[in-house]
């Protein structure tokens, strides 16, 4: 009888495990992360294989020690060197989707602009994570988010405490007085960094101040009427040659701008180093804050 009795405990509790097994949530294959579009989107557990479409992700997976991961990049993704032994799927302008998928990623880095590439490797079953910090704050935390993924995370912490301490030496040298300054992406058409980007705050915390309002957009297209009436104290040009056409007198209208009376117009010595949201923003911070406060800090641009 005590035989049976155990032999039917022994039943129901094998016949209760596999009730609850039934009911229980399946294991989950990955995690879920949010990126910077407010998308939800799993990721393996474990990433080996990475592709970056954007070369301040490129940059941001060497400076995190994981540039070994990169099984493709982009033509435009030249930094560091070392980049150059990744393969490259190409320009993205237009992209080889089958040469992307060719590379059998675990993980695709994105930055926003090409939602039609985004959806089509989505459809394929490959997760796709945008990154697209629009602040300095955005790229520490963007190296954070990706250490994570990558289980770099104190490679991670080690890089954001390198870039925060060359943010505060920018920062403590920095006088009261905040230019207004004009950062010219393109001559023609005429193409400006509004306030809300990522260069707009580079300018920002460098110590100065957007000469047009943010009520023109991100990246706006404006005629000269509109650069005349900004009349800006500083004007950056990111296009090589550009200074010495607005020196020569071949822009017209440009003569009559108060930083070109006052001799404030600056080529920009490496525009990725303002342009891309990557760690090296934090050495374009330091070369624009001597750009626009040549005195407090002892050295012209």
């Amino acid at each position: 009888m005590r035989a049976t009795r155990r032999a039917l405990v022994v039943a129901a509790l094998i016949a209760s495990a596999l009730a609850c097994g039934r009911d229980a949530p399946p294991v989950p294959v990955g995690r879920a992360v949010r990126d910077d579009l407010g998308r939800t989107v799993v990721v393996p557990v474990t990433v080996t294989r990475v592709l970056s479409l954007a070369p301040s992700n490129t940059e941001l997976m060497f400076a995190l020690g994981a540039g070994q991961r990169l099984v493709g990049r982009t033509d435009a993704d030249d930094f560091p060197p070392e980049a150059a032994a990744v393969p490259s799927v190409g320009s993205l302008f237009p992209p080889d989707d089958e040469r992307i998928v060719a590379t059998r990623p675990d993980l695709v880095l994105m930055i926003d602009g090409n939602a039609d590439l985004r959806q089509r490797l989505a459809e394929r079953g490959l997760p796709v994570v945008v990154f697209q910090p629009r602040t300095l704050d955005g790229i520490l935390d963007t190296a954070r988010r990706l250490g994570s993924l990558l289980g770099r995370e104190a490679a991670a912490e080690a890089l954001v405490a390198r870039l925060e301490a060359q943010r505060r030496a920018v920062l403590t040298r920095l006088p009261a007085d905040r230019p207004r300054v004009f950062y010219e992406v393109w001559s023609s058409p005429l193409t400006a960094a509004g306030p809300a980007t990522f260069v707009g705050d580079l300018v920002r915390t460098a110590g100065g101040r957007n000469a047009l309002g943010a009520d023109l957009g991100d990246w706006p297209r404006l005629d000269v009427e509109t650069l005349l009436a900004a009349d800006p104290d500083v004007l950056l040009l990111s296009r090589p040659g550009a200074r010495a056409e607005v020196v020569a007198g071949q822009r017209p209208g440009y003569s009559v701008l108060r930083a070109v009376s006052a001799g404030r117009v600056i080529e920009v010595v490496d525009p990725d180093l303002l342009e891309r949201a990557g760690p090296r923003a934090f050495e374009g911070l330091a070369w624009l804050a001597a750009a626009l406060h040549p005195q407090a800090f002892g050295r012209a641009p």
